[in-house]
């Protein structure tokens, strides 16, 4: 005698038949919640309403709404992108959240659903996400101040606003100096009235201005320099680009601040040092008035007045005035007697034999009583003239001739009647 399968006894097609009706009655009853993992998201969105409802809750019961049939070849993303209008838009364009993504139409990627009403709708680690894409990597942003790891609202504030902004990740700059502010303010603030307040102008993340050294750079910042205001230099630049092409010579900068007009070149460094414009070394070596004696010490002001140098004139007499002992008697040669030692000690080759009496040289005043009169013409402008007696005498001896050239017998080298 052969058995019946117990499912296929009247009584068994009955009672699945039954199951079958009341599953039926309980889905259409229920709207579908039976067969749903967990309820939708609650959370709206500012502004206009997305395919009729402001949240998924209000889809609850309407699987269909997102849940295609296997024969939909548009699958749940293409519902997605039904009613996530702005979404499609940002697909177009790799400037944007979503359009920067290997695959930004795959939402089941990263958005999942039925977590509750306040459950988080994207499930994403933030390192994955090709922020770089985006102009701002977060290579120098992996921690926060406190050393917690970052998390997108963390720069997305929008992100914690309930109901959240339909643009909800859309950056606003003004989160990079408050959250600087916390622990470098007084930089911020500098920095903010340097540069402006468009951070991202200048930074995109990769942090290539922390630890930053001008001195590795063509104009090291010593001395003054190490002073100076980066808008000294740089004015006022808004973006990285302005930071390019500036000039590196002295004269790129200090142009305007030339005593000396150009006539001395570009060449700046070849006097002055950064620690200061007072502090010039000029080697005077190198021009055709090389510096001796007390010349060396004497200040750069006493022949180079208004600060003109080039057209100096190098002889004496036009820094010097004449010396009232001279009355200009001999000239403006004043280097044929004088040394750049002083004026006293003067060498003056003297025409007239200096050896009187035979005891060496004597002293000037000796015959130049008057100091401004040094020109003798005769014996007898320092000795008398010779009395009759002498003349008789010089007679008598057969000495002829002219009785007023006295070197003609008396040599001045030995004493002699």
């Amino acid at each position: 005698m052969m058995h019946r399968l117990g499912c296929l006894t009247p009584f068994g097609i009955a009672a699945g038949l039954t199951a079958m009706v009341a599953v039926l009655i309980a889905w259409i009853l229920g709207g579908g919640n039976m067969f749903s993992p967990g309820p939708l998201n609650a959370q709206a969105r500012m502004g206009v309403p997305l395919g009729g409802v402001s949240s998924h809750a209000a889809l609850g019961g309407n699987c269909g709404a997102c849940h295609t049939n296997p024969l939909d070849t548009r699958g749940m993303a293409g519902l997605c992108l039904d009613c996530h209008t702005d979404i499609q838009a940002q697909l177009t364009s790799s400037d944007t959240l979503h359009g920067a993504l290997p695959d930004g139409g795959a939402c089941l990627s990263c958005h999942t659903e039925h977590g509750g009403p306040t459950a988080t709708l994207t499930e994403m680690e933030l390192t994955a996400f090709p922020h770089a894409a985006l102009g701002f990597a977060l290579t120098a942003h992996q921690y926060t101040s406190t050393g917690s790891v970052f998390a997108c609202a963390d720069c997305h504030t929008a992100l914690k606003i309930t109901p959240r902004p339909i643009n909800a990740y859309r950056f606003d700059q003004a989160i990079c100096i408050d959250c600087h502010m916390d622990y470098q303010a007084d930089f911020v603030v500098s920095h903010v009235a340097d540069f402006g307040a468009d951070c991202q102008n200048c930074h995109d993340g990769i942090d290539r201005f922390s630890g930053f050294d001008h001195n590795t750079l063509t104009v090291p910042l010593a001395g003054k320099h190490g002073e100076a205001t980066c808008t000294s230099c740089h004015g006022e630049v808004r973006d990285a680009a302005g930071f390019v092409g500036l000039a590196t010579t002295c004269v790129g900068c200090h142009q305007t601040d030339d005593i000396h007009n150009g006539t001395y070149g570009s060449d700046c460094a070849s006097c002055h040092t950064p620690a200061g414009w007072e502090q010039a070394t000029f080697d005077h070596s190198r021009t055709a008035f090389p510096l001796t004696g007390a010349h060396i010490t004497t200040p750069c002001t006493s022949c180079h007045s208004n600060h003109i140098f080039q057209g100096t004139p190098t002889d004496c007499a036009s820094c010097h005035a004449e010396p009232q002992v001279h009355l200009g008697q001999f000239g403006t040669n004043c280097n044929s007697c004088h040394t750049t030692s002083r004026w006293e000690g003067a060498i003056f080759d003297h025409t007239f034999p200096l050896n009187h009496g035979g005891e060496g040289t004597i002293a000037c005043a000796t015959c130049h009583t008057n100091p401004q009169q040094y020109t003798v013409y005769t014996c007898y402008n320092c000795h008398a003239h010779p009395q009759a007696a002498t003349l008789a005498k010089h007679s008598e001896e057969g000495i002829s001739g002219n009785i007023d050239d006295c070197a003609s017998c008396h040599p001045t080298g030995q004493e002699g009647d």
